[in-house]
């Protein structure tokens, strides 16, 4: 053996040597980490039963009630985390390595991460650290330029919550000849843990992304309670999952500020709000109340459905000037004094004088009911200074009960008379001189015109509430008595609330915070916002951060690229995002004849089955029964949704209903007819841009002939 390949001999036997003590040093370190693993689990079954067991006092009058409700509900709420964690999610995902001995706050041991804390006794320090919690802030935002302390970042991989691998990535090398940015450990060559969490496909609700959250996500979800927000993000880029950790991290952070305010998400409709049901309760939160915009309000049941001209006008901000107008107009003028009896004596309260507290009333920053109950009991301390200057004493109490009594209540309800919100709406599209009264000067005669003609026809012999007349009626009964509000609300798919919804949602939070998530380029409804600075204003939030997420993670780049040609027709003004992913194979375009599209849908749609992870089918609206049909006919299993059904591992989805929701697979019939299923071309390819950017793993668009021409490739190109 020459030489030189006796030294290429030595360097390839001290290679493999290397490799097998890194390979054997892994193994023992991925060992470690599952001992770890189950030593927190034992901590966490632990901490259970000590929950379990712990006794909340009863019965005794010295204990407040109110403290007893909180106890109990507490320790629900921790009962409830620990079962959300016992095995049905791991139970941490990331681990921190602080660079030692250069700070005394740096922690000496390494942090790990998860949804909740766990520790095995009070007072220790804990074994998973929850990952709202400060000492996790780097994970999400450390990064090499600017390393937070942090020596290494590492992430975990699970398989059926078993530990599987881990990967490295070290922001602060031990010396100048330390490990590369990324090592690997645990973990096959090139593999991305984090890119493969963010892919893993779903069969059925929505996930938390407490694992891959990016740092511009992480600016958000960790913005103080004081801060409202307004997220525009277009499809993939994680804004509805933003706003569900912020819900999250703010109960979190915040929890005895929100305990008695409470925080509430208001969705599109029920079929969304099963789609996200699971991932609070996932993150240990089980207090947050969810609705829907057609459940937000209580006590107007909604039997009927305005055409969308008339739906329009109704959510006008304008109905709420012509709501006000009739409201206040029913308060009259002083016809004369008002005289008050009580067992002391008689005393009168003078003609102007009565007029004069009226002015006052009137100029005061009252509601209609609060304003017409201080009338009242202004009126009744006027007569009591009278009783005072004739040498009789009226107490507090004793005002209150002259402000009750028959006499003040007579006067107040010939001057300033009780309301009711449903009647005062009625009224209003019913009686054409009472709203002419009301809408001198707002709503043009033809506008009058097209609200009393709808209710006429669609609502003769019965009141039957549309969404938008119930919307209408709380409008008038917050002016009456002010709703309660949340502390914090976080409003999804907000570019397709009416005006006079973000009124009835900012009213909510008129003295909390407020986070909405939308995208203009998705807007649908007749009353779609124009621009976020006018909902925030119709919201009560003007002043919220607006903050733009371009980067999507989760559609493919093929899928995104295409959907994105759409946007000069739907939304010039809105940024064109990108994708950090590309899947192979990821968009497939066919075309057919129109009297096979059902058939070529349901072959599609067997093919895509092979694959794993959830399946839609995405059908125009009219064409849901031809196609379930078709799938039927080929022995697929599916749930067709609607209003009130989560999406499941096979789902048909009308398009109407597919915003907000996300699946691994979809299959998009006849795109043409998606489009002209809505009144105005633009409206219909905005339905067509959501059904387009559904998908996280594959798309297949079955076309009736060509795809639609604003598919056509930049340049004039044929669509694909």
């Amino acid at each position: 053996m020459n030489a030189e390949n006796a030294e290429n001999a030595e360097s390839a036997e001290n290679a493999e040597s290397s490799e097998n003590a890194e390979n054997t040093e892994n193994t023992e370190e991925l060992s470690a980490e599952r001992a770890y693993l189950r030593r927190g689990l034992r901590a966490l079954r632990g901490m259970h039963e000590q929950a379990r067991d712990t006794d909340i006092p009863g019965g005794d009058p010295v204990v407040d009630k109110v403290t007893i409700a909180y106890l109990r509900a507490d320790k629900a709420r921790r009962l409830a985390t620990f079962t959300a964690h016992d095995g049905a999610v791991p139970l941490f995902f990331g681990r921190l390595d602080y660079r030692t001995g250069e700070s005394s706050a740096v922690p000496a041991q390494p942090v790990y991460l998860g949804r909740r804390h766990v520790r095995e006794d009070a007072g220790d320090d804990p074994l998973v650290v929850d990952w709202r919690a400060g000492v996790a802030r780097p994970f999400y935002r450390a990064h090499r330029a600017d390393p937070m302390d942090v020596r290494a970042r590492r992430r975990f991989g699970f398989v059926d919550g078993e530990l599987t691998a881990f990967e490295d990535e070290v922001l602060q090398p031990d010396g100048p000849d330390g490990p590369g940015a990324a090592d690997g450990a645990g973990e096959g060559a090139g593999g991305s843990l984090l890119e493969r969490e963010i892919q893993r496909p779903r069969s059925g609700p929505m996930r938390d992304i407490v694992a891959t959250i990016q740092p511009e996500q992480d600016e958000i979800v960790r913005a103080d309670l004081e801060v409202s927000i307004c997220v525009q993000g277009a499809p993939g880029t994680g804004k509805t999952a933003v706003g569900l950790h912020r819900a999250a991290y703010l109960l979190y952070t915040y929890r005895e500020r929100l305990r008695r305010s409470g925080v509430l998400v208001v969705g599109p409709n029920r079929a969304f709000l099963g789609y996200i049901a699971a991932v609070l309760p996932t993150l240990g939160e089980f207090t947050v109340e969810q609705r829907s915009v057609g459940d937000l309000l209580d006590g107007t049941p909604v039997r009927a459905t305005d055409p969308d001209d008339v739906a329009a006008l109704k959510g006008d901000a304008r109905m709420a000037v012509v709501i006000h107008r009739a409201l206040h107009g029913a308060i009259g003028d002083v016809t004369g004094p008002v005289t008050v009896a009580a067992r002391e004596g008689r005393w009168t309260v003078g003609a102007d004088d009565v007029a004069d507290l009226l002015r006052a009333t009137r100029s005061g920053a009252f509601g209609y009911g609060a304003g017409r109950a201080m009338f009242a009991r202004r009126i009744a301390a006027a007569a009591a200074r009278r009783a005072e200057l004739a040498g009789t004493h009226i107490s507090d109490g004793g005002i209150e009960t002259l402000a009750r009594g028959r006499a003040v209540r007579e006067a107040v309800e010939a001057i300033w008379p009780k309301a009711d919100g449903a009647k005062l709406v009625r009224r209003l599209l019913t009686d054409p001189p009472f709203l002419a009264a009301a809408a001198d000067g707002v709503l043009t005669r033809a506008e009058q015109a097209l609200l009393l003609d709808a209710h006429a026809a669609s609502r003769a012999r019965t009141t039957r509430w549309s969404l938008a007349d119930a919307y209408c009626v709380d409008e008038a009964r917050n002016l009456i008595e002010r709703v309660p509000g949340y502390g914090h609300v976080i409003v999804d798919e907000a570019q397709d609330l009416s005006a006079m919804q973000c009124r009835a949602i900012g009213r909510r939070c008129a003295d909390g915070s407020l986070t909405v998530l939308g995208d203009l380029a998705q807007g649908t409804t007749a009353w779609a916002a124009g621009s976020w600075a006018t909902t925030l204003g119709h919201l009560g939030k003007p002043a919220a951060h607006l903050e733009v997420l371009e980067r999507s993670h989760r559609v493919p780049a093929q899928v995104l690229e295409f959907a994105n040609r759409l946007l000069p027709h739907i939304a010039a003004s809105v940024p064109a995002a990108t994708s950090v992913r590309s899947v192979a194979g990821a968009l497939t375009v066919v075309r057919a004849a129109s009297g096979t599209l059902a058939a070529e849908v349901a072959a599609y749609a067997r093919r895509v089955l092979a694959h794993e992870g959830s399946t839609a089918v995405v059908v125009p609206d009219g064409q849901t029964a031809v196609i379930g049909a078709a799938l039927r006919a080929a022995g697929l299993p599916f749930v067709e949704l609607t209003g009130d059904t989560a999406p499941h591992r096979v789902s048909l989805v009308p398009a109407s209903l597919a915003k907000g929701l996300e699946f691994d697979h979809v299959v998009l019939a006849d795109p043409a007819a998606v489009i002209e299923g809505e009144p105005l071309r633009t409206h219909g390819l905005r339905r067509l841009y959501v059904a387009l950017t559904r998908t996280v793993t594959s798309l297949v668009v079955v076309a009736v002939g060509d795809p639609p021409a604003e598919l056509a490739e930049p340049g004039g190109g044929r669509p694909l």
